[in-house]
């Protein structure tokens, strides 16, 4: 529509698609300032220019901007959490720290510069500064993820395009338990009632292959007694909502927690299973996690950075090694992508090394040893296993 000056400096006003846009364009000579409103314009016809309130935080200084992002950014998390059912306070202030942690930095290297004014080179700068601290690039990476979705945010990202690249990371495949190491994990975890519930959880994971966030949400009137079977409802995917078969070890877990509820009190089909317990006891809340637990109980079998997720592999690791197709794994893990399962499983050394020797004609002996379940867990705490058979003990409503 029209190109004028103000105070010397050429601005531009034109309308694309029903919208329009007001941009300065920070030149005072004619010809720059006509190529510059025409990649204004291909731009607001990409739909990557932004006007109204966008154009208005792409003009903040980058750390005024950050001040609008996040806040906006974490209610727009807890309305998707609260839309699938995964609303959880504690994790979402968690999730929030993490952000505002990961921005310091950002404000701090950027002060003094507007959003707008912010390019490829500028955060390839930043990140050869924060790798020269001593940074890892993981850490980097989280710190320009951030930035990236702000100035997405503020439709200022296309004419960065492809320019900004994630810093490589040099990460090893994690290692899965030996059999010995499981087998000292759960030993371990039975020799404290404090521990109970992390112990619970991990068979559960161990043997299910369920994630944490799902064993939260569990409610009593996902179990079927009958035939033993655990309903997830709610997951993080479509693919996630799955019913799975519990064998002699999970269910072993469940009737541990069973019994306790009942003792406390705490039992109703419409209650969580592993519901809050402090400061008080609230079955009709769930627990948010078993972090502390985890962290003493791993820490007393020697193996400190054992995470808890970590069962979910092995779980599914041991499905491979075991010959159970691929399909069915899906089913119980609940994938959607075969990638996703090949991406969770690491195949111990030792069935890498099965499967070269099996391509030998002179066979040697095989060793001896070799882990059996056999009933590892049946070292529960002795208050919480049940006199009777377990099938007769737990009286939980059939899942509809």
């Amino acid at each position: 529509m029209a190109l004028y000056k103000r105070n010397g400096i050429y601005h531009c006003d034109f309308v694309v698609n029903c919208q329009r846009f007001r941009q300065t364009l920070e030149t005072r000579d004619w010809r720059e300032a006509i190529k510059r409103e025409n990649d204004l314009k291909a731009r607001a016809r990409e739909g990557t220019l932004a006007s109204g309130r966008l154009a208005s935080l792409a003009r903040l200084y980058v750390d005024q901007a950050f001040d609008l992002y996040l806040p906006q950014h974490e209610a727009e998390i807890h309305v998707k959490r609260m839309a699938r059912g995964m609303e959880d306070p504690k994790l979402e202030a968690s999730y929030a720290k993490s952000e505002q942690s990961h921005a310091k930095p950002v404000r701090a290297f950027f002060s003094g510069k507007r959003l707008r004014q912010v390019t490829a080179e500028n955060i390839q700068a930043y990140q050869t500064h924060r790798i020269g601290e001593g940074k890892a690039a993981k850490t980097v990476n989280h710190e320009v993820k951030l930035l990236l979705q702000l100035l997405k945010k503020a439709k200022l990202l296309g004419r960065i395009g492809d320019e900004v690249e994630l810093l490589p990371l040099n990460s090893e495949p994690r290692r899965m338990l030996t059999p010995a190491q499981k087998q000292r994990v759960f030993e371990t975890a039975a020799l404290k009632p404090e521990w109970q519930t992390a112990y619970c959880a991990a068979l559960l994971t161990v043997n299910t292959s369920v994630r944490p966030a799902e064993l939260r949400r569990l409610l009593w009137s996902d179990l079927d007694p009958v035939n033993r079977l655990l309903t997830v409802r709610k997951s993080k995917s479509d693919a996630g909502s799955r019913i799975i078969p519990l064998n002699d070890e999970a269910w072993s877990a469940i009737v541990a927690l069973k019994t306790r509820a009942d003792a406390s009190g705490s039992y109703a089909p419409e209650y969580y299973v592993f519901h809050r317990q402090w400061p008080k006891i609230d079955p009709a809340r769930p627990m948010s996690n078993w972090r502390s637990a985890w962290r003493s109980l791993r820490k007393a079998a020697g193996m400190p950075k054992l995470r808890y997720y970590d069962l979910r592999h092995q779980c599914i690791t041991e499905m491979l090694e075991a010959g159970i197709p691929e399909g069915v794994i899906r089913e119980v893990a609940g994938h959607v992508d075969p990638e996703m399962t090949r991406h969770y499983s690491h195949p111990r050394i030792d069935a890498r090394r099965a499967a070269v020797e099996a391509l030998m004609i002179v066979r040697p002996a095989r060793f001896e040893g070799g882990y059996v379940t056999n009933h590892v867990t049946k070292a529960l705490p002795a208050e919480t296993l049940p006199a009777q058979h377990p099938l007769e003990a737990v009286s939980v409503s059939p899942a509809t």
